[in-house]
């Protein structure tokens, strides 16, 4: 900045070093109006000229600095800029020499990745024909197991089939065995029963023929009436207890004790006016005994005894009264 100040001052002369003014002597001794008029016109516009002058002058000398100023600061950014761009240089060629390399390094890896791809491709190929063999070699051995297994089987299943219908065969003989077993049974059992029909029958009549002999002995009637779950003594050693009735069909259960011989006879849905005849001493005369009436909860009827025990008994039984009769059950 100071060369360009040292040149404005040595070169640039003001204008009004040239202008000559007269003297105040020689403007008094000119009479005349208007040259005066104008004389200070002319000094007026001078003067005007010349602020306006150094106005331009100022203007243009601030203009000049602002641009030399701002020439210099580029001029110093561009001798910076030099600097860096030779940096830049060095490092571009470094960079160029790392890039010269790293194709060099890039050129050995490609031919290495491709020496790998050839070795790979060749042990996949032969990876291949290998597992191709070993799968060939296991579908022909599964193959061989699966038709011996498949043979086996079948035989195994032919063996089920062929036992299988021998079952069948043996079933359909034992069914038709057990339906002739049945039938045997059915006849054996319509058999039994008429035979049994007939035995006891023949009881019946033996025993009304037995007792058709005993008609001419004379008997006593011994009346009695019994409850549930009780023991009625009817003679002397003599007890029945009942232990059910059948209303519908007069039937009764229970048991006829003896007390001289400690003799229990049971009485199992016996029919009312069936007699049940029993042995109160073995070797000894018979009793019967008859149910007459069934009620819910009790029996009634009458024991009959021979006539010399009667009388001996009159103490016990106050209601007997002499009758003959036939009995028709023996215990």
């Amino acid at each position: 900045m100071g060369p360009v100040k040292e040149k404005w001052s040595m070169e640039y002369t003001l204008p009004i070093d040239d202008i000559e003014i007269c003297p105040i002597e020689g403007w008094e001794n000119d009479q005349s109006i208007d040259t005066v008029v104008d004389h200070r016109r002319g000094t007026a516009a001078l003067w005007t000229a010349f602020a306006v002058l150094a106005v331009a002058l100022a203007v243009a000398v601030t203009y000049g600095y602002s641009v030399i100023s701002k020439q210099n600061t580029e001029l110093m950014w561009l001798s910076g800029r030099t600097d860096s761009l030779g940096a830049m240089q060095d490092r571009v060629s470094s960079l160029e020499t790392l890039v010269n390399r790293s194709d060099v390094r890039q050129a050995i890896l490609a031919a290495r990745v491709q020496n790998m791809d050839s070795d790979w491709r060749s042990g996949l190929d032969e990876a291949r024909f290998r597992a191709a063999g070993l799968v060939a070699n296991a579908r022909q051995s599964a193959d061989r197991d699966l038709s011996q297994r498949t043979a086996t089987l079948n035989a195994k299943m032919e063996q089920m089939a062929t036992r299988q219908h021998a079952q069948l065969a043996l079933i359909a003989q034992l069914e038709s065995q057990l339906a002739n077993t049945r039938r045997e049974l059915a006849s054996a059992k319509s058999e039994y029963t008429g035979r049994l029909a007939v035995l006891r029958q023949q009881q019946i009549s033996s025993q009304q023929e037995i007792y058709s002999l005993n008609n001419v002995l004379s008997t006593d009637q011994v009346d009695f009436e019994a409850e549930k779950n009780r023991d009625a003594e009817i003679v002397q050693g003599v007890a029945l207890h009942l232990t059910g009735t059948d209303l519908a069909h007069q039937k009764f259960r229970g048991w006829i004790r003896i007390a001289g011989g400690r003799r229990t006879i049971w009485v199992r849905n016996h029919p009312a006016e069936l007699p049940v005849v029993f042995y109160p001493k073995a070797g000894g005369e018979a009793y019967e005994l008859v149910v007459t009436k069934v009620n819910r909860g009790a029996v009634s009827g009458y024991l009959l005894l021979p006539g010399e025990i009667g009388s001996r008994q009159q103490d016990v039984a106050s209601n007997s009264k002499p009758i003959t009769t036939s009995g028709q059950d023996v215990f």
